[in-house]
């Protein structure tokens, strides 16, 4: 396993790794305790791993990569506790010293270049549950997967053939163009103007009593037919207890501690208000009046919208008015139509002329924008 150089060993310390705790909740520490590591020449398992730095049987030195977590039922507080730094690990000699040596406490090789041990993911659990113990770590069997999960990325990198990628990028660039045909990939048919015809509508509102409604204290001053009831406006979260659960943190150091994180449980309780129902005066979108025809045979005209006069309830007036003049071409057994927003440009083609008219090759739309003969 890959250990931190740290940045400065001959700095100060850095404090004890934290954990994120979640938004709103509070963190207890409830001790500090001995990690566990076992050795891997003789198989003594369960060693305390602040207190032995070598194996008490044969004498082996402590590798960091194999701590783990005791269970309850195992565990050893750590007394007069400082925090110093996660474990140095010395280039020389592999041995575990503390985090603010200088020196190795065996060999004694400058530490200036040495890593720091890494941690072990933190757990947790709930009020109510007991920890058991980490499973025995294969230290070199560990090594071994990371080893061959680097080669194997390196592998892909240098000359490995990314089929995925090169199909997902080949099946993203025929749709592009697709887009892009279906877009421009057009052809000029020649087509000739068959007829030209228009349309023109007037819409129309109406003065009317409009039911609606709204909450009481934000009601319009020309409500009228007033009717009241009570509904749940918002919702307000109540305080109601806090849910625990106790978590381990690895320092890096040969030690953990226990945290105890709680948070805050929360009820919904619904939060009432007066709604208002009533009527309101408005003028509001009612009808449209319609007039269309062939040019040659009707000219262009405005629909007569016969509005209703007056100020009060049913009272109309025009809110707006649209107009299409639409020229149709025939190629063949094809017809075609433009629609044309100026009706100057509209009354200047003429019916039998012969136009140049771009169609796409795969919509088999016009393209109205150009017109040539």
């Amino acid at each position: 396993m890959s250990q931190t150089p740290p940045s400065d060993p001959f700095s100060f310390p850095p404090p004890a790794p934290e954990e994120p705790a979640p938004k709103g909740s509070r963190v207890e520490q409830a001790g500090v305790y001995e990690m566990v590591w076992d050795c891997q020449y003789c198989g003594s398992k369960g060693l305390p791993a602040r207190t032995h730095k070598f194996c008490p049987n044969c004498g082996a030195a402590q590798e960091t990569a194999s701590r783990r977590f005791p269970s309850d039922a195992e565990k050893k507080a750590v007394a007069d506790y400082q925090y110093k730094g996660a474990s140095l690990i010395c280039p020389a000699c592999n041995t575990v010293n503390e985090g603010d040596a200088q020196f190795c406490q065996q060999c004694g090789a400058p530490l200036s270049e040495a890593a720091r041990a890494n941690t072990v993911t933190t757990q947790q659990r709930t009020a109510n549950e007991a920890f058991a113990a980490d499973a025995e770590r294969n230290v070199q069997q560990e090594e071994l997967d990371a080893d061959l999960a680097k080669t194997k990325a390196a592998s892909g990198k240098q000359g490995g053939i990314p089929w995925l990628k090169i199909a997902v990028v080949a099946v993203i660039g025929l749709i592009i163009v697709g887009v892009l045909m279906a877009l421009f990939w057009k052809k000029d048919v020649q087509a000739q103007v068959s007829e030209l015809n228009w349309e023109r509508i007037v819409f129309v509102e109406a003065f009317s009593a409009v039911p609606s409604g709204t909450w009481c204290d934000s009601m319009p001053g020309d409500a009228y037919n007033v009717s009241r009831s009570e509904r749940q406006r918002s919702t307000n979260r109540i305080p109601d207890g806090e849910e625990c659960s106790t978590r381990r943190v690895d320092q890096g150091d040969g030690t953990f501690r226990e945290e105890r994180v709680c948070q805050t449980t929360y009820r919904e309780e619904p939060v009432y208000d007066d709604y208002c129902s009533f009527m309101v005066n408005r003028w509001v979108s009612s009808r449209q009046a319609d007039a269309s025809g062939v040019l040659g045979r009707q000219e262009p005209a405005w629909p007569n919208a016969n509005l209703r006069g007056g100020s009060g309830l049913g009272a109309e007036r025009e809110s707006g008015r649209d107009a299409d003049y639409r020229v149709v071409f025939q190629a063949g057994d094809k017809t075609y139509t433009c629609t044309l927003n100026d009706e100057s440009r509209w009354r200047q083609i003429e019916v039998g002329a012969s136009y140049n008219l771009p169609v796409g090759v795969i919509t088999g739309s016009p393209d109205c924008s150009v017109l040539t003969q």
